[in-house]
């Protein structure tokens, strides 16, 4: 014994004379190697790596013989190909290995934060396709049957479009319950001899409107087809009105405008300067749905008659762009036309509508003409639609983004299913379900498409304008030409339009304790609250009778909560509550809360706080009833100041307090007859809190 002991101390000696002899050894509590927030993100071989370690190999075979399967010993066997995560192969149970290989000397109390991937159940509306029967496009016969004698034109309107239903029931009388079809047929929004549907009751038409050239006080309703900067284009299929005012309405949605017109550019327009505008949104659209009319050329001598003779129509033409920047920043956009001094002017373009590398480029406008301005009316303002270079690849792409339709000839594909009595167009909870658009086969160059998923991500971009975080869209397309099938995409700021893959990208944090790790997932509750409730509910205990409601969702601001009439121009008294649902901090170790919030109209009384107005709750024992519920209010740090509608940060909140179980968070809106100020939160988050420092 005494010999292996000199031994030893002679080696320690030995080693004590070398620099990095503590990176070789762990001796004990005299070296610490603690990780503080180590990210590791999975890549593809990771996952072989995973099913190939021991400790891994063991864990499934001990799991097999307790449910007396081989499952586990499979799935894992499969690891390495999928690159994802299962139900018997999880990723609490398998990465713990495979991080104590990566970091063997790392101690209790190191955090990894590990991104990897989880499979996805494929879902379950798409098993509805597996009863897809193929197409259908209409014939002369159908569109004389639809029209019943009323005209004789090729295609369909809104007032005669609901007559598909018939025709399917009549050109599929031996259709089963399920059956899913395609449907192909010509499409005007607009009514054959300038007929229509009459605005309803209550609501001035749009050509009468403009028609009084001295302005006055009207209600329209109408569709938005088209939008910019500072406004949109309203019509009712009698007329077209732009609305000079910045909203966050979008293409296809239906509005109500009440106000005073004015005359600028040669055409009416709302509102009158220093006179109220009242817009509210009646109905969303969803895009694909809307669609323009057909598109007439200007050339130019259209250009010289329009200076004469202004009028809203959507139009199309060509010419070298030039973009300039004044000295405040603001930036103009140009189009030289080829015969005549008369220009377009791109009015109040949207960012990124169009490229700024056009710049000097000839190129190809869809849009809609919007009135005259500068000397002798030399500008022909355009609400842009869609805007590409001048090429014959450049041509085919604008007008396949502008989506011009015309009179005779296929131009729309319609998703319909039959329901064991009736065809009805598909639809699904929270997906957009499309065919894939005549035009987007024209744009590929073929009638068959063999890879969607190189071609649909662009052009459901160009369908979707305005796709929220986390939208979902399922095109059905022709992949040969005898069979149809459906293909699933997802789309995410980050990546825009990709397809959907059969797992989710998902990440936790593995904490090192003293018996092994445990799992903390990275997010218990997150939502941009942009495209969706996100799961709160609204809890109205007081609000006043002239106000239809004090909490509404938007897709610009989020949740947006207000008490003041607009109608009177009063504030009125209120107490109204949106509660989340459940979030579950049962496995939670440091949880905290962060959100965005901005509120406006609060005043500058030094004696009003923000916190008067709104309060943040949260509640363990929430079953429904606000009032019933016991409620702590959360200390709210460098928020908003109440007075601008800039959205802040606020400094996160620990929840700590609440660990181990499952709470509800509130935010509480109140005023006064006095001051009822509006307020807006969007991206809310519950996650762990991250170490600052990490190695």
């Amino acid at each position: 014994m005494k010999k292996i002991f000199l031994l030893s101390a002679v080696a320690l000696m030995t080693l004590a004379a070398c620099d990095d002899y503590e990176d070789q050894f762990n001796l004990g509590s005299a070296i610490t190697d603690v990780k503080k927030g180590t990210e590791i993100v999975l890549a593809d071989a990771d996952y072989a790596t995973i099913a190939g370690l021991p400790a891994n190999k063991a864990l499934a075979a001990k799991l097999d013989e307790a449910s007396g399967t081989t499952a586990y010993t499979e799935a894992l066997g499969k690891l390495g190909k999928q690159k994802y995560f299962n139900e018997f192969i999880t990723p609490d149970q398998f990465i713990p290995a495979f991080i104590s290989t990566k970091y063997k000397e790392a101690d209790t109390g190191s955090r990894f934060k590990v991104t990897y991937n989880v499979f996805k159940e494929k879902s379950a509306y798409l098993a509805d396709f597996d009863k897809l029967k193929g197409e259908y496009t209409l014939t002369a016969e159908d569109y004389e049957n639809a029209w019943g004698g009323a005209s004789s034109a090729k295609y369909l309107t809104p007032k005669t479009e609901s007559k598909l239903k018939d025709v399917l029931k009549k050109a599929k009388a031996d259709a089963a319950e399920g059956d899913i079809v395609v449907v192909n047929y010509a499409y005007s929004d607009f009514e054959p001899a300038g007929g229509g549907e009459t605005p309803a009751e209550n609501y001035n038409k749009i050509s009468e409107v403009v028609a009084n050239t001295e302005g006055g006080e009207y209600s329209v309703k109408g569709i938005v087809c088209a939008t910019y900067k500072t406004g949109f284009l309203l019509y009712d299929k009698t007329g077209y009105i732009l609305v000079y005012k910045k909203s966050d309405v979008n293409v296809g949605d239906e509005v109500a405008v009440t106000g005073t017109t004015t005359k600028y550019g040669g055409l009416m327009q709302f509102p009158a300067r220093d006179t109220d505008l009242n817009i509210e949104l009646i109905k969303k659209g969803k895009e694909p749905n809307f669609k323009h009319p057909s598109a007439k050329t200007y050339v130019a001598a259209d250009f010289e008659a329009y200076a004469q003779k202004p009028v809203v129509e959507y139009i199309t033409y060509k010419g070298n762009l030039s973009i300039t920047t004044n000295s405040k920043g603001n930036k103009y956009y140009n189009v030289t036309i080829d015969g005549t001094e008369k220009q377009g002017s791109l009015a109040n373009v949207p960012d990124g509508l169009v490229d700024e590398n056009l710049n000097g480029k000839n190129i190809v406008v869809y849009g809609y003409s919007i009135g005259a301005t500068g000397t002798d009316n030399k500008f022909l303002n355009t609400m842009v639609v869609s805007c590409a270079e001048a090429t014959p690849a450049g041509a085919a792409k604008a007008k396949a983004i502008a989506r011009a339709t015309a009179n005779g000839g296929v131009n729309r594909s319609v998703v319909y299913r039959f329901d064991g009595k009736a065809w009805k167009v598909y639809s699904v909870d929270k997906v957009d379900v499309i065919a894939a658009q005549p035009e987007w086969y024209a744009m590929i160059g073929n009638n068959t498409v063999s890879k969607p998923a190189a071609y649909f991500p662009a052009l459901l971009q160009r369908e979707y304008p305005f796709a929220k975080d986390e939208q979902k869209a399922a095109v059905v397309y022709r992949k040969s030409d005898t069979e149809m099938a459906v293909v699933e995409f997802n789309y995410t700021v980050a990546n825009g339009w990709t397809q959907a893959t059969s797992y989710v990208q998902e990440s936790a944090t593995f904490v090192q304790k003293e018996a092994g790790f445990k799992a903390i997932p990275n997010a218990y509750y997150s939502n941009t609250f942009l495209d969706g409730d996100g799961g709160f509910t609204i809890y109205d205990i007081e609000r006043d009778a002239s106000l239809s409601y004090i909490w509404q969702i938007t897709s610009q601001y989020g949740w947006k909560g207000g008490a003041f009439n607009n109608s009177t121009k009063k504030c009125t008294k209120s107490e109204s509550w949106i509660v989340s649902p459940t979030i579950n901090l049962t496995n939670a170790e440091n949880p905290e809360i962060v959100f965005d919030e901005a509120m406006n109209k609060m005043g500058t009384d030094p004696a009003l706080k923000v916190r008067d107005y709104i309060k943040v709750m949260v509640s363990t024992n929430f079953e429904g009833d606000v009032k019933a519920a016991k409620w702590d209010e959360l200390d709210v740090q460098n928020g908003t100041n109440g007075n601008s509608w800039d959205f802040v940060t606020v400094t996160p909140i620990s929840l700590v307090k609440y660990i181990g179980k499952p709470v509800h968070i509130a935010f509480k809106y109140l005023s006064t007859e006095a001051v009822a100020p509006t307020y807006e939160v969007k991206n809310l988050v519950v996650s762990e809190h991250q170490e600052e420092e990490a190695e």
